[in-house]
């Protein structure tokens, strides 16, 4: 299959999570995206969104928050990039996941999913941007 790629850019508004959700499930139907990758894919978009969302403006500011998807050979490759504070969600450690859900402190588990589901990520603060790459096979 040749190179299918997909852009958006939203608002940093929690209500725009419907729109993204519907448009990322769209894409993944019509890269011809397995159920599995496609969920990873969701996944990580959901929970990227709704962090730059909740905590990367601080001061109630506008922002952009913008959306790469390329489907290449057997690879789903994400770019998620928003211009709020900057923060490196992949620097905290993981999170200690001994005791009960009750005991544990809350935060951290989403991103610490994300990253034992795809097979590489990494981000980096370009000009004023946080960017987040990751990586996800579509192999069997």
């Amino acid at each position: 299959m040749t190179d299918i790629e997909f852009d958006l850019r939203l608002p940093n508004d929690v209500t725009q999570l419907d729109r993204l959700s519907t448009r990322i499930e769209a894409y993944a139907r019509a890269a011809g995206i397995a159920a599995k990758p496609a969920y990873r894919l969701q996944l990580a978009v959901d929970e990227f969104f709704n962090n730059a969302v909740d905590y990367g403006y601080p001061d109630g500011r506008a922002g952009e928050i913008a959306i790469h998807v390329r489907r290449a050979g057997d690879r789903l490759e994400l770019v998620f990039s928003d211009d709020g504070d900057p923060f490196d969600p992949f620097a905290a450690p993981a999170p200690d996941l001994a005791g009960t859900v009750e005991e544990r402190p809350i935060g951290g588990l989403g991103v610490h999913l994300v990253r034992t589901l795809c097979d590489s990520f990494a981000y980096a603060r370009e000009g004023n941007r946080n960017v987040k790459r990751l990586t996800f096979s579509l192999a069997a």
